[in-house]
């Protein structure tokens, strides 16, 4: 289960200055913003999303300090409209007690059929239905290479209400980890097993696709394959963020009625102790996605994309 690390260093500035300095790039997408579009269209908005590995294995196999990190994570998850959850493993009480979203994934309880659950969870203020969980048919390690198999891993699927007949599939995933070859095929499976599912599910529909998908740069034609048959854009790449290897990641496509579009890509450097340390050993992706649901008509031309490394959401000063 061990998950790969991040060869980089963020700056950890928490200064409310350079926050405040920062909000200006933010394009306000907080709350689910939703608004009338102009002529010729029905409705627009936009809204936040996380996806975080949040390294919830049991304290004694953990890499990080999970009874400590926990509640502070869920406190931050609250920055976000929509937060996708890995390895929400043992500690989920103290992750779902600090979060104030409306909708929430049904847990999965451990048990000596599932052992420790698949880790996967969603945190919405946007409501959602259909929820479910699909396990992956290939893994590679029981007491090796990660240890991947003794999870059931995989991922979930849901129906996310932008607004009122406005929706989107949305996929929260978290892959075999590691970079032997046996680990590698066993991505290039799962990427096959979910490619399948998403052709029944949601052929003409609206996608997003996040989580921990593990792919780096020896899985990249796992990746560009999974991507092509998919008509999935990876929000990094498309905003030509300078980590396009990360294998945390957001992808996305629209559909004949509904268009996507990433217009910000962060690592949230919010994600932090007190005492500089990552709250996990993974790093915070945050992602706006903008939405337009319209007729078929020409639109003009957008505001160009913003990269950034800082906060999608700018908190308020202490008092």
């Amino acid at each position: 289960m061990h998950m790969s690390h991040y060869g980089m260093r963020a700056s950890r500035s928490r200064r409310w200055s350079l926050l405040v300095a920062l909000g200006a790039l933010v394009l306000g997408a907080k709350d689910g913003n939703t608004e009338p579009a102009g002529h010729g269209a029905t409705a627009q908005g936009s809204f936040s999303l996380l996806t975080y590995n949040v390294a919830g294995l049991p304290i004694f196999i953990s890499q990080s300090e999970p009874t400590r990190n926990m509640p502070e994570i869920g406190s931050l998850l609250n920055l976000y409209d929509v937060a996708l959850v890995q390895e929400d493993f043992a500690y989920h009480d103290a992750l779902n007690t600090r979060a104030k979203h409306t909708y929430r994934s049904p847990p999965l309880v451990p048990d000596a059929k599932v052992g420790i659950g698949d880790g996967l969870n969603v945190f919405s203020r946007l409501p959602f239905t259909r929820f479910e969980r699909v396990s992956w048919r290939a893994c590679n390690g029981r007491f090796s290479d990660g240890s991947d198999c003794l999870a059931p891993k995989g991922f979930t699927f849901e129906e996310e209400e932008l607004t009122p007949g406005v929706s989107i599939d949305l996929y929260n995933l978290h892959m075999d980890s590691g970079d032997a070859e046996r680990d590698v095929s066993a991505r290039a499976l799962q990427a096959e097993q979910l490619l399948s599912f998403i052709d029944r599910h949601s052929a003409d529909h609206a996608v997003i696709v996040a989580g921990d998908t593990n792919m780096g740069r020896e899985s990249e034609s796992i990746l560009e394959r999974f991507m092509k048959v998919a008509r999935l854009t990876d929000a990094c790449r498309t905003l030509s963020c300078r980590w396009p290897n990360l294998i945390d990641r957001v992808m996305y496509r629209g559909s004949s009625e509904l268009t996507l579009r990433a217009t910000q890509f962060a690592i949230d450097d919010r994600f932090v102790r007190e005492d500089g340390r990552n709250l996990s050993d993974h790093r915070a992706i945050g992602v706006v996605i903008q939405w337009t649901r319209e007729e078929r008509m020409a639109r003009p031309e957008s505001a160009k994309p913003r990269v950034s490394r800082s906060p999608l959401v700018v908190p308020r000063p202490p008092t």
